[in-house]
């Protein structure tokens, strides 16, 4: 009987969700209203967020915040993909990894992301969860 219990509460944990640990997430994007619901919904999950809304932010925010994530829009004040590119070996690139958002139907830019490694690649408009599933399963894994 003990061991039955036992084999009983190893499943039960198998199936329930652990909620990850809070993180340090930094946002890269332009757009407030884009920007806001992202904060919004990892903040209230317990995360701290930083937004950077211009590729200068986002190389002095990398060293002093050292997120897990960075969640990066291809559309900054330059081009997102070429600062991906700089930083994805970097030391103080994200541990977890980056999610690229692209334009909607911008599917050059979304086969370079995944071309360049980056951990996910989600179009906008974000559609539901998409994203907060994305940096989740990065972060169970990291």
């Amino acid at each position: 009987m003990h061991g039955r219990r036992a084999g009983q509460a190893t499943r039960s944990l198998a199936f329930n969700a652990v909620p990850s640990a809070p993180a340090r997430i930094l946002l890269a994007e332009d757009e407030p209203q884009v920007a806001q619901p992202v904060i919004d919904r990892f903040a209230g999950s317990g995360h701290e967020v930083h937004w950077a809304r211009a590729v200068r932010e986002v190389r002095a925010e990398l060293p002093v915040f050292s997120p897990d994530v960075l969640i990066l829009d291809t559309t900054l004040d330059t081009d997102g993909l070429e600062l991906f590119q700089a930083i994805r070996f970097a030391p103080d690139a994200p541990r977890a990894g980056v999610v690229i958002l692209t334009e909607p139907g911008d599917v050059r830019t979304r086969e370079r992301a995944h071309q360049l490694g980056a951990a996910a690649v989600i179009s906008k408009p974000i559609q539901g969860d998409e994203l907060v599933d994305a940096v989740e399963d990065l972060l169970s894994i990291a």
